[in-house]
C-alpha cells in the first residue's frame, strides 16, 4: 500500500506540508511511528492518524520510489515529487488498454470527508491491490 502525502496549507521550515485539518477532526490522535509493513487494510482513522503526522517526522517520506514493494508494504510518498504509480507491477488497464483502471472514493473520519483514496487492482493477481491516500482540503 502506498500513502501519499499531498494536503497542505503551508510549508514549515523543512518544506514538509503544514496540515490543516477540519474543527470536529482537530482531536484526532496523531501517530507516533510508521508501521512499514501490514497485512489488512487499515482503518480510516489510522491512515488519518499517519497523514496528519508525517509532518513532524521527515524520516518517514521516501525520496524516490520502490520497485516492485512487498506484499504489505507501506510507503510514504509527496504526491508533488514522487512519481509513485511506476512501481513495477503490471495493473489492470482500462477498456482503452492505454491507462490503468483506478478506482476513486472519499473516505470520512468522524462523518467528515476528509482523505482522497484511489485503489487500483492487479492484472494478474485478483487479491493484489495498491491503495493511495490522501488528505482532502479545501
Amino acid at each position: 500500500m502506498h500513502i501519499t502525502a499531498g494536503a497542505s496549507t503551508g510549508e514549515n521550515a523543512l518544506s514538509l506540508p503544514v496540515i490543516k485539518l477540519p474543527e470536529n477532526l482537530e482531536g484526532l490522535i496523531r501517530a507516533d511511528h510508521f508501521p512499514c509493513q501490514r497485512h489488512r487494510w487499515n482503518t480510516n482513522e489510522e491512515i488519518a492518524a499517519i497523514l496528519i503526522s508525517f509532518g513532524r517526522h521527515p524520516e518517514w517520506l521516501s525520496k524516490e520510489v520502490k520497485i516492485r514493494p512487498k506484499s504489505g508494504s507501506m510507503l510514504l510518498y509527496s504526491r508533488k515529487k514522487v512519481r509513485y504509480r511506476r512501481d513495477g507491477y503490471c495493473w489492470k488497464k482500462r477498456k482503452d488498454g492505454k491507462t490503468t483502471r483506478e478506482d476513486h472514493m472519499k473516505l470520512k473520519v468522524q462523518g467528515t470527508e476528509c482523505i482522497y483514496g484511489c485503489y487500483v487492482h492487479s492484472a494478474l493477481l485478483k487479491s493484489f491491490h495498491r491503495r493511495c491516500y490522501w488528505l482532502l482540503h479545501e
